[in-house]
């Protein structure tokens, strides 16, 4: 803490004499802070001019005076479902609030939820297929990804049969491609199919079965509240 000094006999510090110089023996907070914009300014003068240049706006995202809509939405990390408000221009998802009329997340977002618009606009976002070449990842085109994984799976399914491939389904499938994943496993002549929800959460189905009898919570979230 910085405290206004009667007399030079703490001027043993570093600081203190730095500012000493420029203020005299006597150092308040005003001199201090008035003194460290003059050394900061003074600084910022001897910087070589490579290092200072000048700040220039981002591109926008959409044309200058697109109407933004503000669209209500559900956050699909889990079964909490908070409310996100998306935020729309020319049809492209530019950002994103939590909803405070939402009676399950109140306006607040957890960090998964914060980061849901990633899922299609993030800029590490994949969006085209890549193959390791030499060591490299190299873009190549849809037609060339399909056919050399599906000749892929052809030949192991002709060596070592259907059995020998194992689908795992995403947790971020909605109710209708889980349906049609599960019916591509059985076209392709196997039962080894699962889903990443049920792997992730056996632990959680066990011990709830343990604990409650039933292997899935029996009451609404809003209960919680209410209990």
């Amino acid at each position: 803490m910085l405290k206004k000094k009667s007399a030079a006999t703490g001027a043993g510090r570093t600081l203190a004499k730095a500012v000493s110089g420029l203020t005299g023996s006597t150092v308040d907070r005003r001199a201090f802070l008035r003194s460290s914009g003059l050394a900061a300014g003074t600084a910022a003068i001897g910087l070589p001019l490579g290092m200072v240049r000048k700040a220039e706006a981002a591109a926008p995202a959409a044309p200058a005076g697109a109407p933004i809509k503000q669209v209500k939405t559900i956050c699909t990390h889990c079964s909490v479902g908070c409310t996100v408000v998306a935020e729309v221009q020319n049809g492209v998802w530019i950002g994103q609030e939590p909803a405070f009329d939402s009676p399950l997340n109140l306006g607040a977002h957890c960090a998964k939820g914060a980061a849901v618009r990633e899922h299609a606009h993030g800029d590490r976002r994949l969006r085209y297929p890549m193959k390791l070449v030499d060591g490299k990842y190299t873009r190549i085109s849809w037609d060339q990804a399909i056919q050399e994984v599906g000749d892929k799976l052809l030949a192991i399914r002709e060596a070592s049969g259907p059995d020998s491939v194992f689908w795992l389904g995403s947790a971020k499938f909605s109710n209708e491609q889980a349906y049609l994943f599960r019916k591509f496993a059985a076209f392709w002549g196997t039962n080894n199919v699962d889903h990443q929800a049920r792997i992730c959460h056996s632990t959680t189905v066990a011990g709830v079965a343990n604990v409650w009898g039933y292997g899935a919570m029996t009451n609404s979230y809003n209960d919680i509240q209410k209990s």
